[in-house]
């Protein structure tokens, strides 16, 4: 968001035009428009924040020089006619600003002091804040100050603006945050049944239930962003054979050797010490046949000379067997993602195939 009533003084008073004092109903808008622009400028809102006018003021117990404000390019537009101004600012209702006696220079009334801009005095000031969109992006803040003037009473008006990349620049969003004098002004603003602008509808809510608002759509977008699919596991049909005959001692490092010894390519080995049969998953599809044919009777001698019988599964077998074997490699997936990884972890010492679980390692 930035401020942009307030105004970075042009290196000259602008010069005033030479053209008809006016009369009537244009005198009365035109002080009302050098009311409205000055108070601003030594108003609560932009007071804390303008940096140039904070320095002017120390210089001399608050007072401000005319040939100062008139290099203030919104004021030198409406008029830097001493006596115009002067006149003005003494039909003001609101006793903000004190003219000097010789009529040279201004400043905000001691009477009115400026209210520390702290927590508390934030916190007020949002109540009293609405905030608008739907004006057009090449809108000025002369357009929008002109259209707020009916309303009773804004006191400061923020253009929200974004930073454009290609150009560098600050550009208008359209929307504005307006701050009226009391909160009740603001409400009436807020609830009225239609305000347009040009023809186009203005959406009205109050400050904080837009930020509110804005807070949560961002949670929801970062809960409904889309995650990155997990990498599907599609393990290979045909390559499970289950084994029994295992004794007491027997152990998957037994088993596995025994399979590679025969030329099988293991990916995972199923078994516990002391069970009495097992599986092992092979690594290719629709391997477990041919590799069954290589083995006379079906039947493996281990290292201890335990015989074990060799079977493939059925398919009904196999559907189960493979829906487990996903479901545990999915969860340990996720084990291993919650935990942090660190040299302590263990590994098993055979090579298992990537993105596989290793052979089950036997209680001991």
């Amino acid at each position: 968001m930035t401020e942009v009533i307030a105004e970075t003084p042009a290196t000259e008073p602008a010069p005033e035009a030479e053209k008809p004092a006016p009369t009537g109903e244009e005198l009365e808008k035109l002080e009302a428009d050098i009311i409205r622009q000055i108070e601003y400028y030594f108003g609560d809102a932009n007071l804390v924040r303008d940096k140039f006018l904070q320095e002017q003021i120390t210089k001399d117990d608050g007072w401000v020089p005319f040939d100062v404000l008139f290099t203030f390019k919104r004021l030198a537009a409406l008029s830097t006619n001493v006596d115009v101004v002067c006149n003005a600012l003494q039909k003001s209702e609101e006793g903000l600003i004190e003219v000097s006696e010789d009529k040279t220079k201004i400043r905000r009334h001691p009477e009115h002091p400026v209210p520390e801009l702290n927590e508390e005095r934030r916190k007020e000031i949002a109540s009293r804040t609405a905030y608008s969109k739907g004006f057009p992006v090449d809108a000025e803040m002369s357009d929008l100050i002109d259209f707020f003037a009916p309303y009773e009473k804004v006191v400061n008006i923020v253009m929200r603006k974004y930073h454009d990349k290609p150009t560098k620049t600050y550009k208008f969003k359209g929307s504005v945050f307006v701050t009226f004098a009391k909160k009740e002004q603001c409400e009436d603003y807020i609830n009225k049944e239609k305000v347009e602008y040009k023809g186009t509808d203005i959406i009205r809510k109050w400050q904080e239930k837009y930020l509110e608002d804005k807070k949560e759509e961002r949670s929801s977008k970062k809960k409904n962003k889309k995650q990155p699919a997990e990498p599907e596991i599609n393990l290979p049909k045909g390559a499970v054979i289950h084994f029994e005959g295992c004794g007491d001692s027997t152990t998957w490092e037994q088993v596995k050797e025994a399979i590679v010894q025969l030329g099988g390519e293991v990916a995972y080995i199923e078994y516990t010490r002391g069970d009495k049969s097992g599986y092992v998953r092979l690594q290719q599809e629709n391997s477990a046949q041919p590799f069954l044919d290589k083995v006379e009777d079906k039947k493996i001698k281990l290292a201890d000379d335990t015989e074990l019988t060799l079977r493939t599964l059925t398919e009904e077998e196999e559907k189960e067997f493979l829906k487990k074997a996903v479901e545990h490699m999915k969860s340990r997936r996720n084990n291993q993602n919650k935990r942090k990884f660190g040299n302590n972890r263990k590994r098993r010492p055979e090579a298992a195939a990537e993105d596989e679980p290793p052979a089950k390692k036997d209680d001991k």
